[in-house]
């Protein structure tokens, strides 16, 4: 509380109903307008002398309390914020939500959001609120996402006179409504369709039915096809007795010769044994040791330690290499267990190591 000498007109005095000379401690409320047009209440609390003084010249040493002018604002506060009831981590694309929010604050927008697609019901141009009563009290708003991908709602509120804002934020990921089956798969494990995958320490919820949505990551609405970005590492989080098989089309125009790599980068496994299995084949979850034709053995690397790989190239047949043929689709397919005994996890729960997809040294430069 700030402290000063308040000069008190004989009409306030008589206002707050006290004469001069008044030597015990009082409380003055003062009407004034507030520079957004709102009227407030300023509340001066005197020491214990009280107020001072006779005639048109009164004063009093007291402190400033809430409302007063110059006094700085308290800061914008969400008191009904967006959790995970009403925007969950993960719903099918498509699906219909209601969220509601409400603050103590002077104005709000959506302008920080990040959507695949527009959201109807969450304009991010605007302000959704722009004063303190519309802020307090807003209605909810029913929200569908339209396509599957990375939904990041964030609400920001400020107060005037205030440089710090109120954020709130939910990230939901909408799944597609019709995952792929793979029909064949190992017997007793799960064809996982959504994972928390991990990029250089920062995760994100993925569809990883799709290798561009791992590999070919680049932001939350950019997805680059095969053979995704160079020098990309990512951390796949497979649940105990589960797999992914992420599908992706060589597209017809990749130059042949074109190769990669996809290695055991993890310093630090989280599997017991360091082991993971690759397989990349025509058919999802296809863990077979034997490819079927035209892949090769290459195709298929069992009980891959760390700093080994899955090599492939496209249009060639150099040896130690998986061969592939532009224009076919397949899938690269991931298991924390051997090839020979699959439902034997190497995962005590859930659990990732990374892969590095790396340029082949000689191949022609990726697209």
């Amino acid at each position: 509380m700030s402290h000063s000498r308040v000069a008190v007109s004989a009409a306030a005095a008589a206002v707050a109903l006290f004469t001069a000379a008044v030597s015990a401690q009082i409380t003055i409320a003062v009407q004034w307008t507030a520079p957004d047009g709102s009227p407030a209440t300023c509340l001066i609390t005197t020491d214990e002398q009280g107020v001072l003084g006779q005639g048109a010249q009164l004063t009093a040493r007291g402190s400033f309390g809430p409302g007063c002018p110059g006094r700085e604002a308290p800061p914008p506060r969400i008191t009904d914020g967006l959790d995970a009831n009403e925007l969950p981590p993960f719903v099918l694309a498509g699906t219909t939500l209601v969220a509601g929010w409400a603050a103590d604050a002077d104005d709000c927008d959506y302008a920080a959001s990040r959507f695949p697609e527009p959201v109807s019901g969450w304009p991010t141009g605007g302000t959704i609120c722009s004063s303190a009563a519309a802020c307090a009290s807003v209605p909810a708003v029913s929200l569908t996402l339209p396509s599957p991908g990375t939904y990041t709602f964030v609400l920001t509120c400020r107060r005037i006179g205030v440089a710090a804002a109120a954020v709130s934020q939910r990230t939901v990921f909408a799944m597609p409504p019709d995952a792929p089956p793979c029909v064949g798969g190992p017997i007793g494990l799960t064809r996982i369709t959504m994972a928390q995958v991990e990029s250089n320490g920062v995760g994100r919820a993925a569809d990883v039915t799709r290798f561009d949505n791992v590999f070919g990551h680049v932001d939350e609405t950019t997805r680059r096809g095969f053979p995704g970005l160079a020098d990309s590492d990512q951390r796949l989080l497979l649940g105990r007795n589960t797999y992914a098989a992420l599908g992706f089309a060589v597209p017809a125009g990749l130059a042949p010769g074109t190769a990669g790599l996809l290695r055991f980068g993890e310093a630090q496994p989280q599997s017991m044994p360091a082991r993971m299995s690759l397989t990349i084949s025509a058919n999802c979850g296809d863990f077979g040791t034997t490819p079927a034709a035209p892949l090769n053995t290459a195709c298929v690397v069992d009980d891959l330690a760390p700093g080994g790989s899955l090599r492939w190239i496209v249009g060639d047949t150099a040896a130690g290499f998986c061969r592939l043929e532009a224009g076919r689709t397949y899938y690269l397919n991931v298991l924390h267990a051997s090839l020979t005994a699959p439902n034997d996890s190497y995962c005590t729960g859930s659990c990732g190591n990374v892969l590095q997809n790396r340029v082949s040294p000689g191949s022609p430069p990726w697209p």
